[in-house]
């Protein structure tokens, strides 16, 4: 963050920001957006994304993101280029050169305050938009206040946008999945499931922190009861590392399950994800990925808020949220919790309530 500052620190002295009201929005013709953070942080984006494609169609907008998110994003209509975020060092500074060759007539930030989007944003054109909260937003056109901790990240980002007179209507999260994910995630479920796949369910059961998780004990209840009263197979999402975590829930579990464990590509993930009746899952990016898939979804939530990052505005999502007494008196610990009083108080019986009274009567006869 240092270097970023002191760099675009020199830059500002050099060449003072334009102000947003000196950008001819009838002028406009080429958009950069970056956001290459956590996938919930892209997809919570997309929204905003569609409302500068529904009010400007004319609009070309490119997209930085992540290397394993290219495949989530490369079908999507409203993007006419992608850009890989190389990470630090001399692949950043060829982006940086690269950007600054293409005469991109504003750049918005979609993301907090990381310094390297600051950097290169600074680099692709004069006008940038980008977050209040960041330390570097001296070097911005225009910085987005949050003012309400407890508006959702979806309107958050739909703030970012409507600075330039972008919005819609329709608040739901999309995703557009190549044809080839599809039927790889075919191919898996018959060969795991056979005739058994169209009971498909789904648990998320780790994610991005250990303090987000609720207890291992809690989910081989759940998936016990989902296969004791609808024979349902379990896809239970993992990446790599926390992969031995959900390969020891699969191996309490009494029905056939398949655990992702980081073995296939993101799309062919999402593509899965996408067959199953039912995701009951931690806060972390396959709750959003099923959401944006709209897979009828049960969040669990303990450490942040769901008015913030739960479902929003969708009929298929459903929140299951606990904050300890203790905790509402004090900031919450987040990563430095230890024992995530949060996510220990939300009992199975309270799972197994929603999905038969909210999942039941609007879902188990759907044919998605």
């Amino acid at each position: 963050m240092s270097a970023a500052r002191r760099y675009l620190k020199r830059q500002v002295r050099r060449r003072a920001p334009q102000p947003l009201n000196g950008l001819d929005l009838s002028r406009v013709r080429r958009v950069l957006l970056l956001n290459f953070t956590a996938l919930g942080d892209l997809l919570f984006s997309t929204p905003a994304i569609r409302a500068l494609k529904e009010t400007y169609p004319n609009w070309r907008l490119d997209l930085l993101v992540k290397p394993q998110f290219i495949s989530l994003m490369e079908n999507n209509p409203h993007i006419y280029r992608l850009w890989q975020y190389p990470g630090r060092g001399m692949g950043l500074l060829r982006l940086k050169e690269e950007l600054g060759r293409e005469n991109f007539d504003l750049a918005i930030i979609l993301h907090g305050n990381d310094p390297e989007a600051s950097v290169l944003a600074r680099a692709a054109s004069p006008f940038i938009i980008g977050s209040g909260k960041s330390p570097l937003s001296f070097a911005y056109s225009a910085a987005v206040a949050q003012a309400d901790p407890f508006r959702h990240a979806i309107e958050h980002r739909l703030d970012f946008v409507r600075l330039v007179g972008a919005d819609t209507a329709d608040k739901r999260m999309e995703l557009f999945l190549p044809t080839t994910a599809q039927a790889e995630a075919d191919v898996l479920l018959s060969r795991h499931f056979g005739a058994s796949a169209v009971r498909l369910m789904a648990l998320h059961p780790t994610g991005s922190g250990a303090y987000k998780w609720w207890p291992q004990e809690n989910f081989i209840t759940l998936g016990r009861y989902l296969y004791d009263r609808y024979e349902a197979p379990l896809l239970i999402i993992s990446g790599r590392q926390d992969r031995p975590a959900a390969e020891a829930l699969a191996a309490r579990l009494p029905g056939p399950s398949l655990v992702t464990g980081g073995r296939h590509p993101l799309a062919t993930v999402a593509a899965l994800l996408r067959r199953a009746r039912l995701l009951v899952a931690n806060d972390s990016g396959p709750l959003h990925l099923a959401l944006a898939l709209q897979v009828p979804s049960i969040a669990l939530i303990g450490a942040d808020h769901p008015a913030r990052i739960g479902p929003y505005r969708v009929d298929w999502g459903a929140c299951l949220y606990r904050k300890d007494e203790a905790c509402r008196e004090e900031r919450c610990l987040n990563q430095r919790c230890p024992d995530n009083r949060c996510m220990q108080a939300i009992e199975p019986a309270e799972v197994v309530r929603v999905i038969e009274t909210w999942w039941e009567p609007g879902f188990l006869d759907s044919r998605r």
